[in-house]
């Protein structure tokens, strides 16, 4: 299984980046075993809208929207961890968040917070809790009971 997050916006200070980098890093090194690839992408809307359309058989698309549903961290650890070998795909919206058409299009829509979050936050927290899982999964004390 693979995972990939989309995001629509740009980091726009670099201390964002370098955390979001951190955590990337420390999430390939513990999950060889749970994602066979890890991968971010800065896409266009219009990439974003070609890549929709196209054959999504092998894809799970997670769409992270304020509106979306809340999990808990073992909810949320159970929709990437234990939801079968799909591929799962994140998509983080820009500033204008997604029209309808897109959301109608995911899999799944859930929310980091019910609070409007910047992109650069979102992908940081949505990063964070995907490292968290993975802890959890294989035991590492990383997440404390």
């Amino acid at each position: 299984m693979k995972i990939e997050i989309l995001y629509l916006d740009k980091f726009k200070f670099e201390f964002e980046e370098k955390l979001f980098t951190i955590y990337l890093e420390r999430l390939k090194k513990i999950s060889k075993n749970q994602f066979s690839q890890i991968n971010t992408l800065k896409i266009s809307h219009k990439k974003l809208s070609e890549r929709l359309l196209r054959n999504r058989k092998n894809e799970i698309l997670i769409i992270l929207d304020e509106r979306g549903d809340n999990l808990t961290t073992h909810g949320f650890k159970d929709l990437i961890l234990k939801s079968g070998t799909r591929d799962k795909v994140f998509i983080i919206g820009s500033t204008d968040g997604f029209d309808k058409n897109i959301l109608k299009m995911s899999d799944r829509v859930i929310s980091l917070s019910r609070m409007t979050l910047t992109h650069s936050f979102a992908a940081i927290i949505l990063l964070e809790q995907i490292y968290r899982s993975v802890t959890i999964e294989v035991n590492h004390p990383y997440h404390r009971n």
